[in-house]
């Protein structure tokens, strides 16, 4: 399979998700109070929206045209074609993602969050530094927590189990 292929399957995947995104917020989250639309659902909108218009630019762009050539060359050099689908990554990222929806849930925003950003930076990155795992998870962690809560006074999710927030 083609990169070109890859990333077409990609592309009309997340189209999909981002359509069936927006369409489950504005069927779940109701718009703002006032005349405004800014509310609760102004930035999960903006998310699937925002993803439906990058992926509707990557599968453009790598839809088939006739006077395209099927063949990749750089120089002299035809670029090989992958005969495989690496899922790995693409599995990673979405066990990932499960995993910080299950333990935003059970643990909070407050523990959930740098639980996640370390696996991820040590399973995904392959990041080994002691001093980065703990900037990048307590440093996006703590600077969420006081631009959500604090600045914006948004509420970020308590845990069921823990409470921390």
């Amino acid at each position: 399979m083609t990169n070109r292929v890859q990333d077409i399957i990609v592309a009309t995947v997340l189209l999909l998700l981002g359509a069936i995104w927006t369409w489950l917020v504005i069927d779940t989250i109701r718009p703002g109070f006032g005349d405004g639309d800014i509310g609760a659902r102004a930035f999960p909108m903006v998310f699937g929206i925002l993803l439906m218009v990058f992926s509707g630019v990557l599968l453009a762009s790598k839809l088939p045209r006739s006077d395209r050539d099927e063949n990749l060359f750089v120089g002299d050099m035809e670029i090989p074609k992958s005969s495989r689908l690496d899922w790995l990554p693409a599995l990673l990222v979405l066990g990932q993602i499960c995993l910080y929806g299950f333990l935003l849930e059970k643990i909070g925003f407050v523990l959930a969050t740098p639980i996640v950003v370390l696996l991820a930076m040590v399973v995904s990155l392959r990041e080994r530094s002691a001093v980065k795992l703990l900037g990048m998870s307590l440093g996006l962690t703590v600077g969420s927590w006081l631009l959500f809560e604090k600045v914006l006074g948004i509420y970020l999710a308590n845990g069921t189990w823990l409470n921390l927030g």
